[in-house]
């Protein structure tokens, strides 16, 4: 019995491997943009659809939503040159869908203004738009949209300084100045004694 434990358990390890490991097929979004997003200033983004290896999609869009204090304006250009506010529309692509499959990766720069600050969720979702919207695959990102641009030394909130910048000499470099000199003083004073006593 033991040796056709030893054996299976040989069996499963040798076989685990030398068996090919497959990437799933599949379906990715991502969002790209640098920096902080900030309440009233036009944010330069890249809305990333990815496959690999994926399947072939004949009529598929983009549904947006967004949740948060208020709806931003998200524009993006089609292949016609024609803009559109996807958060207005609530999604992207032509009506009857656009086709995609292999591998591929597809960007679509976007200009967006959120007039109000907080806390946002945008979620992406492929479907395919000729089978009830069936759901190809989906991503929720969570945004932070501040008020104002946040001094670099110091910590705003509702126009009160919270920590002032340093000017001038601390009392601790004062002090600091003292024991040093003191020191000094000391070694000089015990110096000339010594001369003084031979």
């Amino acid at each position: 019995m033991k040796k056709i434990l030893s054996f299976m358990m040989i069996f499963t390890l040798i076989f685990c491997s030398i068996t090919p490991v497959f990437a799933a097929d599949e379906y990715s979004f991502d969002l790209q943009y640098t920096g902080n997003i900030i309440k009233n200033i036009e944010k330069d983004a890249v809305v990333i659809l990815k496959g690999v290896n994926a399947p072939v999609h004949t009529n598929v869009q983009i549904k947006v939503e967004i949740t948060g204090p208020a709806t931003p304006k998200l524009l993006a250009t089609d292949s016609t040159g024609v803009e559109h506010d996807i958060a207005q529309l609530g999604y992207w692509g032509p009506p009857s869908g656009f086709a995609v499959g292999g591998d591929f990766e597809n960007k679509t720069p976007i200009k967006a203004t959120f007039t109000e600050e907080g806390s946002y969720t945008i979620k992406l979702t492929l479907v395919d738009v000729t089978n009830s919207n069936a759901v190809i695959t989906t991503r929720t990102f969570n945004l932070e949209v501040y008020e104002d641009v946040t001094p670099v030394n110091n910590v705003v909130e509702n126009n009160i300084v919270e920590e002032l910048p340093k000017t001038g000499t601390s009392i601790w470099e004062y002090a600091a100045y003292i024991v040093t000199l003191s020191i000094v003083l000391w070694g000089i004073g015990m110096y000339l004694n010594k001369r003084k006593i031979a």
